[in-house]
């Protein structure tokens, strides 16, 4: 009877070392899983960090470019800038003697404010091309490397 005891025992000695071992391997997937999860989030963390700062770098771009224009309109009105263009002039003062007293081309008032908003478009969409190229070669290219 003691050896059935003592059989039985062994055997369920054996069953929770095994059951011990299979639960301890598990602990150790468990556990590099979550360093890998870990080492993913802090690398996804850093890439936000520099797409955040590639951001705000570029809306600062994108901002002086709306600012500049009002200021480019008061240049153009008072004649600090000039933009050159193809222009034929218009007599002011057709004479019959063959002398003309042409006036001087410049834009039109409307003109002048056309021409600021392609001028600060093409800012804007300058900046924003550079942070897309900048987003890609500092944030995707380093995440697909990875």
């Amino acid at each position: 009877m003691t050896r059935y005891l003592i059989a039985g025992l062994a055997m369920a000695l054996v069953l929770a070392l095994w059951r011990l071992d299979h639960i301890s391997t598990s602990l150790d997937t468990a556990t590099e899983r979550v360093g890998v999860l870990e080492s993913q989030a802090a690398a996804y963390e850093q890439a936000l960090n520099v797409r955040d700062s590639i951001d705000a770098q570029y809306q600062e771009a994108i901002r002086n470019a709306e600012q500049s224009k009002p200021q480019l309109v008061a240049d153009l009105d008072t004649g600090v800038k000039r933009v050159y263009v193809r222009a034929a002039c218009v007599p002011a003062n057709p004479q019959p003697a063959g002398r003309t007293d042409a006036a001087a081309p410049q834009l039109a008032a409307d003109a002048r404010q056309d021409y600021a908003d392609l001028v600060a478009a093409h800012a804007k969409v300058t900046a924003q091309v550079i942070g897309l190229q900048d987003f890609i070669t500092n944030v995707c290219k380093r995440t697909t490397s990875k």
